[in-house]
Parts: C-alpha cells; structure tokens; sequence
C-alpha cells in the first residue's frame, strides 16, 4: 500500500459554502397588546385631630422660591400697643408646596368656589370684600 499524501491546509481565499436559509413566514396576527399601566396607590389620610389651624383674612404674598410655591397668609389685626390702635396685617402662618400640589390646590379651590356659588375671583382687586 503506497503512502498517503498529506491534504494541503486549507486556505483563506477558499470560498465559503453558501447555505441556503429560508425565510420565516411574516405573521399577520397583531401582537398581544402591552397591559394597561397600573393606577397609581394613593395613601390613605391619617385624620390629626390635633392639627393646628389658624384664621386668615387674605394671601398675603404667593411666591416662587427655590422651586417651591410659597403662599403666606396674613389677618387684619389692630395694635393697641399704640394710641389709637392702628389696624395692621400680620403674617400668621404660611403654606409652601410643590407646583403640582398648587396647581391641584388651585383647581380643587376653584371648583370648590364654584359648587357653592362664589364663581371666579373679581378682575378688579377693589371689588373683593
């Protein structure tokens, strides 16, 4: 029996094989749609009975301050540490909220108003008693 020859390595320049793919069929049946997202959990309101309440006669000032919306409140009060007492507004307390929570307080007011007959505020400051 003769001597086998050695094969020659194959090189780089040899051709690859083409193997033939078939294509997947196209579905024509939609996805299933995506789930609804979930509404958001709003916590339940923890009743403080104790909570300090204050009376104001007007916003005082509404302003923006480091992204926060800030509203003071103040009350006509007479000083009598002077001669005759003079009517003053002091600032008795003040609310600062996000501007989210404005705007839904802003909305809620209103509709509030409204619903009892109020209707929108007068266009002339003069004409708010």
């Amino acid at each position: 029996m003769p001597p086998k020859k050695p094969r020659p390595a194959p090189t780089q320049e040899a051709e690859p094989k083409a193997e033939t793919k078939l294509e997947e069929p196209i579905a024509l049946v939609a996805p299933p749609p995506e789930p609804a997202p979930a509404p958001p959990v709003v916590p339940p309101i923890v009743e403080n009975l104790l909570a300090p309440e204050f009376f104001a006669t007007e916003a005082q000032s509404i302003s923006l301050v480091q992204g926060m919306i800030s509203i003071a409140f103040s009350s006509a009060r007479y000083d009598y540490s002077q001669t005759p007492s003079v009517l003053k507004k002091v600032v008795v307390s003040r609310v600062v909220m996000s501007p989210v929570g404005a705007q839904s307080l802003a909305v809620r007011l209103f509709a509030f108003l409204d619903q009892k007959g109020f209707g929108a505020a007068p266009k002339d400051p003069k004409q708010r008693q």
